[in-house]
């Protein structure tokens, strides 16, 4: 199978890759090969040994794929890979079918032009495929995302899942990478009452800077390859691109607000955040914010709390790098003053200082 080129976008896949990928990720499909997965392996998966797992979620481009890297690195977590495409509901039935056609690709800058390399074997953010098939109808609309409370059913089919995933790559922990969950933190905690939700974030100027030219870059490349649109929308990647749908939050900006400008992803970088601090006391207990701008300029102390907080050994952190600093024109002085007051309760809660929420 080729690699893909940009990440979640698949620009790289061959002709017959593109074909297989259409017909797999059609929902019914994933759906009947999650089924055939379960019956063969849940089993053997669900009696394994497994310890808390860990959940990195928020909003995009606040260094959640170098942090998810940095776990990953620890060789005990087990998360989603290329290798597991275009069937990610069933991991070790898809590694026995194309074991003989195995190969190898070098690794190459993914499609957000970050400078971030990926290869087949790198940790993704492919989780979301299950929540699009099992819940799809629920929280997908043709304008928004919305905040959902799972099935009891789909909460029972996400552990195996995850069971099944440690299973295929024999490690002990899950790991994710999933900007959606922050809408249905719930479920996650309903599903894994020891997990532990990992939620960064930056400044929000700079960080909804980096989502708006994201915004721009993904619209001009599914312009220019309609199937890279449609990968991001199988995935269920909905946070920029000809795909976007706005979260249906408190304060979110409506869909049919123009995205093409900052207050939008201001909007949403605080209606996001606000949910993330607005959590019942269930979810409350299992959340760790970090902030990724004080982590790159001192890592050695925030990769410790990290550490200590996901119960795992970590490297130095000597990775870590401060995102570049992007120019920002037109931006609403009372739209940024939200979001500075919503980034001081952040910056408290990863201090563990008792802060009210503003309304």
């Amino acid at each position: 199978m080729s690699s893909p080129d940009g990440g979640s976008a698949g620009g790289g896949y061959s002709r017959a890759d593109r074909l297989l990928h259409r017909l797999a990720m059609n929902p019914a499909v994933l759906d009947l090969s999650f089924d055939l997965e379960r019956a063969r392996y849940a089993t053997a998966a669900r009696a394994r040994e497994s310890a808390a797992p860990v959940f990195v979620t928020g909003l995009a481009r606040a260094g959640t794929t170098i942090l998810l890297r940095l776990l990953h690195d620890s060789g005990q977590f087990a998360s989603l890979t290329y290798r597991d495409m275009p069937f990610p509901l069933a991991p070790n039935s898809w590694l026995k079918m194309s074991r003989r056609s195995r190969h190898d690709v070098a690794a190459r800058e993914r499609g957000h032009g970050d400078g971030i390399a990926h290869d087949l074997d790198s940790p993704e953010a492919i989780e979301e495929v299950f929540w699009r098939t099992t819940e799809g109808k629920r929280y997908i609309t043709r304008s928004h995302l919305h905040p959902h409370d799972p099935l009891p059913d789909s909460v029972e089919s996400f552990r195996d899942l995850v069971a099944l995933v440690c299973h295929r790559y024999d490690r002990p922990r899950y790991l994710s990478k999933n900007n959606a969950n922050a809408l249905r933190l719930g479920g996650i905690v309903a599903a894994f009452p020891d997990a532990v939700l990992i939620h960064p974030f930056r400044d929000p100027l700079q960080q909804a800077a980096s989502l708006l030219n994201q915004h721009r870059r993904a619209v001009d490349l599914g312009r220019a390859d309609p199937f890279r649109a449609s990968y991001m929308r199988w995935l269920g990647h909905y946070e920029f691109g000809r795909s976007h749908r706005p979260p249906l939050i408190r304060g979110a900006p409506a869909a049919s607000e123009p995205t093409d400008r900052i207050d939008y992803w201001l909007a949403i970088w605080s209606a996001v955040h606000r949910l993330l601090l607005d959590q019942p006391e269930g979810v409350g207990a299992r959340q760790v914010f970090v902030d990724y701008d004080a982590l790159c300029a001192q890592p050695a102390a925030g990769v410790a709390r990290i550490a200590a907080a996901a119960g795992v050994k970590l490297g130095s952190g000597d990775g870590l790098r401060p995102p570049p600093v992007h120019a920002v024109e037109g931006v609403s002085g009372d739209v940024l003053a939200e979001a500075r007051a919503v980034h001081r309760q952040l910056a408290a809660r990863q201090l563990g200082i008792p802060l009210p929420i503003a309304d």
